[in-house]
Protein backbone atom coordinates (compact mmCIF):
# COMPACT_ATOMS: atom_id res chain seq x y z
CA UNK A 1 0.00 0.00 0.00
CA UNK A 2 1.33 3.42 -0.94
CA UNK A 3 0.49 6.73 0.70
CA UNK A 4 -0.16 8.31 -2.71
CA UNK A 5 -2.77 5.65 -3.49
CA UNK A 6 -4.65 6.35 -0.29
CA UNK A 7 -4.33 10.08 -0.86
CA UNK A 8 -5.82 9.75 -4.35
CA UNK A 9 -8.65 7.54 -3.11
CA UNK A 10 -9.41 9.94 -0.28
CA UNK A 11 -9.50 12.95 -2.60
CA UNK A 12 -11.89 11.23 -5.06
CA UNK A 13 -14.16 10.06 -2.23
CA UNK A 14 -14.23 13.53 -0.69
CA UNK A 15 -14.95 15.60 -3.82
CA UNK A 16 -16.93 12.96 -5.69
CA UNK A 17 -14.99 12.91 -8.97
CA UNK A 18 -11.60 12.00 -10.42
CA UNK A 19 -11.37 15.37 -12.15
CA UNK A 20 -12.01 17.27 -8.94
CA UNK A 21 -9.50 15.12 -7.06
CA UNK A 22 -6.84 15.82 -9.70
CA UNK A 23 -7.40 19.57 -9.31
CA UNK A 24 -7.26 19.35 -5.53
CA UNK A 25 -3.99 17.40 -5.54
CA UNK A 26 -2.55 19.29 -8.52
CA UNK A 27 -1.84 16.14 -10.53
CA UNK A 28 -3.25 14.76 -13.78
CA UNK A 29 -6.51 12.82 -13.85
CA UNK A 30 -4.83 9.72 -15.37
CA UNK A 31 -2.45 9.72 -12.40
CA UNK A 32 -5.36 9.74 -9.95
CA UNK A 33 -7.15 6.98 -11.88
CA UNK A 34 -4.02 4.80 -12.02
CA UNK A 35 -3.30 5.17 -8.30
CA UNK A 36 -6.85 4.17 -7.40
CA UNK A 37 -6.72 1.27 -9.87
CA UNK A 38 -3.47 0.00 -8.33
CA UNK A 39 -4.97 0.21 -4.84
CA UNK A 40 -7.92 -1.90 -5.94
CA UNK A 41 -5.74 -4.36 -7.84
CA UNK A 42 -3.30 -4.85 -4.98
CA UNK A 43 -6.02 -5.89 -2.53
CA UNK A 44 -8.60 -7.33 -4.93
CA UNK A 45 -11.29 -4.84 -3.95
CA UNK A 46 -13.53 -2.21 -5.50
CA UNK A 47 -13.79 1.14 -3.74
CA UNK A 48 -15.95 2.95 -6.32
CA UNK A 49 -19.02 1.83 -8.23
CA UNK A 50 -18.23 2.90 -11.77
CA UNK A 51 -21.34 1.34 -13.34
CA UNK A 52 -23.22 4.56 -12.79
CA UNK A 53 -22.47 7.97 -14.22
CA UNK A 54 -21.74 9.40 -10.80
CA UNK A 55 -18.87 8.16 -8.66
CA UNK A 56 -20.31 6.27 -5.70
CA UNK A 57 -18.46 4.51 -2.91
CA UNK A 58 -18.94 0.78 -2.51
CA UNK A 59 -19.45 -0.66 0.97
CA UNK A 60 -15.70 -1.33 1.13
CA UNK A 61 -15.02 2.18 -0.11
CA UNK A 62 -17.22 3.76 2.57
CA UNK A 63 -15.42 1.84 5.30
CA UNK A 64 -12.03 2.82 3.88
CA UNK A 65 -13.11 6.47 3.63
CA UNK A 66 -13.94 6.50 7.34
CA UNK A 67 -10.36 5.36 8.01
CA UNK A 68 -8.73 7.84 5.61
CA UNK A 69 -10.71 10.70 7.14
CA UNK A 70 -9.03 9.93 10.45
CA UNK A 71 -5.68 9.37 8.75
CA UNK A 72 -5.60 12.65 6.88
CA UNK A 73 -7.02 14.45 9.89
CA UNK A 74 -3.90 13.34 11.78
CA UNK A 75 -1.72 14.38 8.83
CA UNK A 76 -3.29 17.83 8.99
CA UNK A 77 -2.71 17.93 12.74
CA UNK A 78 0.97 17.07 12.22
CA UNK A 79 1.35 19.79 9.61
CA UNK A 80 -0.26 22.39 11.88
CA UNK A 81 1.96 21.32 14.76
CA UNK A 82 5.13 21.50 12.72
CA UNK A 83 4.31 24.96 11.42
CA UNK A 84 3.45 26.21 14.87
CA UNK A 85 6.26 24.46 16.77
CA UNK A 86 8.99 26.89 15.78
CA UNK A 87 6.79 29.97 15.75
CA UNK A 88 3.76 29.59 18.00
CA UNK A 89 0.74 31.14 16.43
CA UNK A 90 1.59 30.33 12.82
CA UNK A 91 -0.64 27.95 10.93
CA UNK A 92 -4.18 27.73 9.61
CA UNK A 93 -7.31 27.42 11.76
CA UNK A 94 -10.59 26.43 10.10
CA UNK A 95 -13.76 27.49 11.90
CA UNK A 96 -17.31 26.50 11.00
CA UNK A 97 -20.14 28.37 12.70
CA UNK A 98 -23.87 28.92 12.80
CA UNK A 99 -24.42 32.65 12.19
CA UNK A 100 -20.72 33.53 11.72
CA UNK A 101 -21.20 37.14 12.81
CA UNK A 102 -21.61 35.76 16.34
CA UNK A 103 -17.91 34.84 16.50
CA UNK A 104 -16.32 37.98 15.09
CA UNK A 105 -15.40 39.21 18.58
CA UNK A 106 -13.91 35.82 19.44
CA UNK A 107 -11.82 35.78 16.26
CA UNK A 108 -10.71 39.37 16.88
CA UNK A 109 -9.40 38.44 20.33
CA UNK A 110 -7.72 35.32 18.93
CA UNK A 111 -5.91 37.27 16.21
CA UNK A 112 -4.69 39.84 18.71
CA UNK A 113 -2.83 37.00 20.45
CA UNK A 114 -1.91 35.02 17.32
CA UNK A 115 -1.71 37.46 14.41
CA UNK A 116 0.16 35.05 12.12
CA UNK A 117 -2.63 32.49 12.09
CA UNK A 118 -4.64 32.25 8.89
CA UNK A 119 -8.33 31.80 9.74
CA UNK A 120 -10.98 30.40 7.41
CA UNK A 121 -14.63 30.71 8.45
CA UNK A 122 -17.49 28.77 6.87
CA UNK A 123 -21.16 28.95 7.79
CA UNK A 124 -24.00 26.47 8.01
CA UNK A 125 -26.57 25.12 10.43
CA UNK A 126 -25.56 22.90 13.35
CA UNK A 127 -25.90 19.72 11.29
CA UNK A 128 -23.56 21.07 8.60
CA UNK A 129 -21.08 22.26 11.20
CA UNK A 130 -21.07 18.85 12.89
CA UNK A 131 -20.55 17.12 9.55
CA UNK A 132 -17.61 19.42 8.81
CA UNK A 133 -15.98 18.59 12.15
CA UNK A 134 -16.42 14.85 11.72
CA UNK A 135 -14.95 15.01 8.20
CA UNK A 136 -11.88 16.90 9.50
CA UNK A 137 -12.83 19.81 7.24
CA UNK A 138 -13.06 22.16 10.24
CA UNK A 139 -10.86 22.35 13.32
CA UNK A 140 -13.41 23.99 15.61
CA UNK A 141 -17.11 24.65 15.25
CA UNK A 142 -19.79 26.76 16.86
CA UNK A 143 -23.06 24.84 17.25
CA UNK A 144 -26.48 25.72 18.57
CA UNK A 145 -28.25 23.24 20.86
CA UNK A 146 -27.54 19.72 19.69
CA UNK A 147 -27.83 16.11 20.78
CA UNK A 148 -25.02 14.82 22.97
CA UNK A 149 -22.20 13.27 20.92
CA UNK A 150 -19.32 11.40 22.57
CA UNK A 151 -17.07 12.20 19.62
CA UNK A 152 -17.12 15.88 20.52
CA UNK A 153 -15.57 18.03 23.18
CA UNK A 154 -17.92 20.97 23.79
CA UNK A 155 -18.37 23.90 26.11
CA UNK A 156 -21.17 26.45 26.31
CA UNK A 157 -20.04 29.74 24.83
CA UNK A 158 -23.18 31.77 25.54
CA UNK A 159 -26.94 31.61 25.90
CA UNK A 160 -29.75 33.91 24.76
CA UNK A 161 -33.52 34.12 24.89
CA UNK A 162 -36.04 33.40 22.15
CA UNK A 163 -38.37 36.34 21.57
CA UNK A 164 -41.42 36.98 19.40
CA UNK A 165 -41.37 39.57 16.61
CA UNK A 166 -44.25 41.40 14.92
CA UNK A 167 -44.42 44.08 12.24
CA UNK A 168 -44.45 47.73 13.37
CA UNK A 169 -48.11 48.09 12.35
CA UNK A 170 -49.29 44.86 14.01
CA UNK A 171 -52.02 45.27 16.69
CA UNK A 172 -49.49 44.07 19.28
CA UNK A 173 -46.82 46.60 18.30
CA UNK A 174 -47.62 48.74 21.34
CA UNK A 175 -46.98 45.83 23.71
CA UNK A 176 -43.68 44.89 25.35
CA UNK A 177 -44.50 41.39 26.55
CA UNK A 178 -46.88 38.56 25.75
CA UNK A 179 -47.87 35.18 27.11
CA UNK A 180 -47.01 32.15 25.02
CA UNK A 181 -50.70 31.20 24.97
CA UNK A 182 -51.49 34.57 23.35
CA UNK A 183 -50.14 33.16 20.08
CA UNK A 184 -52.96 30.60 19.79
CA UNK A 185 -54.94 31.17 16.59
CA UNK A 186 -52.56 33.78 15.20
CA UNK A 187 -50.71 33.10 11.91
CA UNK A 188 -47.01 32.43 12.43
CA UNK A 189 -43.90 32.45 10.26
CA UNK A 190 -41.31 29.96 11.53
CA UNK A 191 -38.00 28.42 10.57
CA UNK A 192 -38.00 24.97 9.02
CA UNK A 193 -38.78 21.88 11.08
CA UNK A 194 -35.58 20.79 12.81
CA UNK A 195 -34.15 24.25 13.39
CA UNK A 196 -33.08 24.78 16.99
CA UNK A 197 -35.20 27.90 17.41
CA UNK A 198 -38.33 26.16 16.21
CA UNK A 199 -37.61 23.05 18.24
CA UNK A 200 -37.30 25.06 21.47
CA UNK A 201 -40.40 27.11 20.66
CA UNK A 202 -42.60 24.12 19.82
CA UNK A 203 -41.46 22.24 22.93
CA UNK A 204 -42.49 25.19 25.11
CA UNK A 205 -45.78 25.56 23.22
CA UNK A 206 -46.59 21.88 23.77
CA UNK A 207 -46.14 22.30 27.52
CA UNK A 208 -48.89 24.92 27.64
CA UNK A 209 -51.12 23.05 25.18
CA UNK A 210 -50.77 25.59 22.38
CA UNK A 211 -50.49 24.46 18.76
CA UNK A 212 -48.93 27.18 16.56
CA UNK A 213 -50.81 28.13 13.39
CA UNK A 214 -47.84 27.96 11.01
CA UNK A 215 -48.74 29.56 7.69
CA UNK A 216 -45.21 29.84 6.35
CA UNK A 217 -41.92 27.93 6.85
CA UNK A 218 -38.63 29.45 5.71
CA UNK A 219 -35.08 28.05 5.89
CA UNK A 220 -33.53 31.39 6.78
CA UNK A 221 -33.72 33.61 9.82
CA UNK A 222 -33.31 36.68 7.62
CA UNK A 223 -36.24 35.62 5.44
CA UNK A 224 -38.41 34.98 8.51
CA UNK A 225 -37.77 38.53 9.67
CA UNK A 226 -38.55 39.89 6.22
CA UNK A 227 -41.83 37.96 6.04
CA UNK A 228 -42.84 39.22 9.48
CA UNK A 229 -41.98 42.79 8.51
CA UNK A 230 -44.25 42.41 5.47
CA UNK A 231 -47.13 41.39 7.72
CA UNK A 232 -47.37 37.67 6.95
CA UNK A 233 -47.49 36.64 10.58
CA UNK A 234 -45.74 36.51 13.95
CA UNK A 235 -42.23 35.09 14.17
CA UNK A 236 -39.84 33.90 16.84
CA UNK A 237 -36.06 34.15 16.82
CA UNK A 238 -33.02 34.19 19.05
CA UNK A 239 -32.53 37.64 20.54
CA UNK A 240 -28.85 37.86 19.61
CA UNK A 241 -29.66 36.96 16.00
CA UNK A 242 -31.99 39.94 15.70
CA UNK A 243 -30.39 43.04 14.16
CA UNK A 244 -32.08 46.41 14.62
CA UNK A 245 -34.94 46.82 12.17
CA UNK A 246 -37.44 49.69 12.61
CA UNK A 247 -40.06 47.61 10.81
CA UNK A 248 -40.12 45.06 13.64
CA UNK A 249 -41.20 45.10 17.29
CA UNK A 250 -39.69 42.65 19.77
CA UNK A 251 -42.02 41.03 22.31
CA UNK A 252 -40.61 39.11 25.26
CA UNK A 253 -42.45 36.20 26.83
CA UNK A 254 -43.82 36.65 30.35
CA UNK A 255 -44.41 33.04 31.30
CA UNK A 256 -41.57 31.04 29.70
CA UNK A 257 -37.83 31.34 29.33
CA UNK A 258 -36.96 29.73 26.00
CA UNK A 259 -33.24 29.84 25.37
CA UNK A 260 -30.73 28.88 22.72
CA UNK A 261 -27.28 27.84 23.82
CA UNK A 262 -24.23 28.10 21.60
CA UNK A 263 -21.37 25.66 22.02
CA UNK A 264 -17.76 25.71 20.97
CA UNK A 265 -16.90 22.21 19.72
CA UNK A 266 -14.07 20.10 18.37
CA UNK A 267 -13.38 16.41 18.04
CA UNK A 268 -12.34 14.83 21.34
CA UNK A 269 -9.14 13.54 19.75
CA UNK A 270 -8.18 17.06 18.58
CA UNK A 271 -8.85 18.92 21.83
CA UNK A 272 -5.15 19.31 22.68
CA UNK A 273 -3.95 20.50 19.28
CA UNK A 274 -2.07 23.77 19.67
CA UNK A 275 -4.38 26.07 17.70
CA UNK A 276 -7.58 24.36 18.79
CA UNK A 277 -6.55 24.65 22.44
CA UNK A 278 -5.59 28.29 21.92
CA UNK A 279 -8.98 29.07 20.38
CA UNK A 280 -10.83 27.40 23.27
CA UNK A 281 -8.83 29.44 25.76
CA UNK A 282 -9.64 32.67 23.95
CA UNK A 283 -13.32 31.71 23.76
CA UNK A 284 -13.31 30.96 27.48
CA UNK A 285 -11.91 34.39 28.29
CA UNK A 286 -14.36 36.08 25.92
CA UNK A 287 -17.49 34.29 27.16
Amino acid sequence: MKYTQLRSFHAVAKVGSFTGAAKELNVSQPTISEQVRMLEATYGIEVFNRAQRNINLTTTGRSLFEITQRLFGVVGEAETFLRAAGDYGAGHLRVSSVLPFFIVDMITKFRELHPKVKISVTSGNSAATLKSLLAYESDVGVLADHDSDRRLHTCIYDSHSIVAIVSHDHPWADRERIYLSDLAGHPMVLREVGSNTRRAFEAAAALVGMTPDVIMEIESGEAVREAVAKGHGIGVCGELALPYDPRLKVLRFVDVDMRINRYLACLQERRNELLVDAFFKVAGSAA
